[in-house]
């Protein structure tokens, strides 16, 4: 098969068309095709010059070669191929394709071996697209080149620009002019007034050769009017919009027909005259429409029908992967953000029921503790309500005599009343350690309120035969503090004191408690002259459940450092010289600065 092409190959048009015509005879024929490719480039140069050589040539090239096809592309192909076929491809069928309707008309009946693919160029639709965008425009200029293709060109538009309903003002032709006067010149122009077709323009007046769609990207980019044009590549490389003449189009329909033809094994000679001749092919509206944003002419002018090239994407189908990637580390980092709150509340519905269940342990340890206590509270109690009864008693025997006295009774009713608030202030004491209520962290005296707690330490202290020295040197000292955990550390401490000193022998039997200022707080001392702890067991000490005792929880130094804990302090053991244990709990003072809202996250529940 040979590809006779009537300009140079290698520009856009032919470069499209050629290879959409390849594209479709290897998808069509089993064995694809052997492939000749022959040049006149008459569209920059003419025919006339180099004809005879050019014949000479080709007549030389395929002597002997049997060839199955010929398929002339354009006018200048179309004419060379009527005028020699017989000469050089004698007997072989002539495929002609995108020539101008006009051009068969002139021409005249054509050999029975050829077929026809022609096109027509619909200047009038291009001229309705301009009424349609520019519908005040009354100047009309024509651009185009020096060749007599350019020149046939610039006669059809302005004789078709003749026969149309508008009546322009002035028609302008412009031919030949290189592209910086064309630059230049349609600078001046208004697109309010000016409309501008382009037909071609393969030669200049100064003898520069182009090709036609080049010229189209150079001046259209920063024209301030649109350029109409009607070719579909020109509208892909900047001109506003046209009806059209797809190149792409032609060539796949020339594909299938010469397909038909090689199959078909030359018989196409046979055929009617009316079915060599193929319908033209149509043109289409087309507009550049990101050309027509930039003159800020509405799309909406167009027709519904008008195809669309260059239109802006939308913002998704622009820019689909970044916004996929940013959705992605959105849906990530809301998906984090629901499993991070999701923790943090289970976190804090964790922490309330660990905070619920210690303090229900630390209530638990305290009524534990005063059942350790029992005895010597039933005798704090004992002692002022046997007081009371033998006041009573005596009181009703000087009533029975006939020589009581008022000053008599009144003292005996003095001293039952003091018993009576003394037994009140133990039970008290008590309920105050057992009673459930709302953990408070108040500004508190830290050594008043440990005090208060040595009146239930004294009787047991009495009771098991214990020396109790007592040293509070930090009267002023303040301490944000839940009273009653307080005097529960001091319980704890003291009980577990006196637990270790049950085997002690008499002269060892001694308890201290005393406070004392240190590093920015205050410290509460408990001292004991008992067995000791192991250096190596301290630590363990204040594990839940570790105990050395017989009949010991290990749940009362573990409750002490869990309160420690929740006021912010701290608790420690220590091996005491001479035997025994010192334990130290340390408290920060009180500031306007501290952070009670901590506080009382630490311990939310109730005791």
């Amino acid at each position: 098969m040979v590809l006779l092409t009537g300009g140079d190959p290698m520009q856009p048009a032919a470069l499209m068309q050629t290879q959409a015509i390849r594209t479709v005879l290897n998808a069509t024929l089993p064995l694809g095709t052997e492939t000749f490719l022959d040049t006149l480039d008459g569209l920059r140069f003419g025919s006339d010059l180099l004809t005879p050589e050019l014949f000479a040539l080709l007549r030389k090239k395929y002597s002997g070669q049997h060839v199955d096809l010929v398929i002339a592309i354009g006018n200048y192909a179309a004419e060379f191929a009527r005028a020699h076929h017989e000469a050089i491809w004698p007997g072989t069928p002539i495929l002609v394709t995108s020539v101008p309707d006009v051009w068969l008309k002139k021409v005249g009946a054509l050999p029975s071996t050829f077929v026809m693919i022609p096109y027509h160029i619909e200047i009038e639709k291009t001229f309705s697209i301009v009424e349609s965008l520019q519908p005040s425009a009354t100047r009309l200029v024509v651009i185009g080149g020096t060749s007599d293709l350019d020149k046939r060109f610039s006669d059809e538009i302005v004789e078709a620009a003749g026969k149309t309903a508008r009546r322009w003002v002035s028609i302008e032709r412009w031919e030949g002019f290189s592209v910086q006067e064309l630059k230049a010149r349609l600078a001046l122009l208004d697109k309010r007034t000016s409309a501008v077709l382009y037909g071609t323009q393969y030669r200049d007046r100064e003898g520069r050769r182009y090709f036609p769609v080049e010229l189209v990207n150079k001046i259209a980019s920063d024209a301030p009017v649109p350029i109409y044009g009607w070719y579909a590549n020109y509208i892909e490389q900047g001109a506003a919009a046209g009806a059209v003449y797809d190149l792409e189009e032609n060539g796949r329909t020339t594909g299938n027909v010469a397909a038909q033809m090689l199959l078909s094994s030359g018989q196409t000679q046979q055929f009617d005259a009316s079915l060599r001749t193929l319908p033209a092919l149509p043109a289409r509206c087309t507009a550049n429409i990101a050309m027509l944003k930039r003159l800020d002419i509405s799309e909406n002018l167009l027709e519904p029908d008008c195809k669309r090239l260059n239109a802006p994407h939308p913002a998704y189908r622009q820019y689909w992967k970044e916004i996929v990637v940013i959705l992605f580390v959105i849906g990530t980092q809301a998906i984090t953000i629901f499993a991070m709150l999701k923790q943090r509340h289970q976190r804090r519905v964790a922490e309330y029921d660990a905070a619920t269940r210690r303090a229900d342990l630390t209530r638990a340890s305290r009524i534990s503790t005063v059942g350790e206590l029992s005895a010597s509270i039933a005798h704090e109690v004992g002692q002022p309500l046997g007081a009371i009864l033998s006041n009573v008693d005596a009181a009703d025997l000087m009533m029975q005599s006939s020589d009581a006295s008022d000053a008599e009774l009144r003292e005996i009713l003095t001293d039952v009343r003091r018993d009576a608030l003394r037994a009140n202030d133990v039970i008290q004491r008590l309920r105050a350690l057992l009673q459930k209520q709302a953990i408070t962290f108040t500004p508190v005296v830290f050594d008043t309120v440990l005090e208060r707690a040595t009146s239930l330490v004294k009787p047991e202290a009495r009771r098991r035969g214990i020396v109790l020295q007592m040293s509070f040197g930090a009267p002023d000292a303040r301490v944000l503090a839940d009273q009653v955990q307080l005097q529960q550390v001091l319980l704890n401490l003291a009980i577990n004191a006196m637990d270790a000193m049950e085997n002690s022998e008499q002269k060892d039997r001694e308890l201290s408690i005393g406070t004392r200022h240190a590093k920015e707080g205050v410290e509460l001392v408990v001292a004991d002259r008992g067995t000791g702890i192991p250096a190596d067991n301290v630590e363990q000490l204040f594990e839940a459940f570790y105990t050395t005792k017989e009949r010991g929880t290990g749940l009362g130094l573990s409750i002490v450092r869990s309160i420690a804990d929740a006021h912010r302090g701290a608790v420690s053991a220590l091996p005491r010289s001479g035997g025994g244990t010192e334990f130290v709990l340390w408290l920060p003072l009180a500031s306007a600065e501290f952070d009670q809202t901590h506080l009382r996250g630490s311990e939310a529940a109730s005791v």
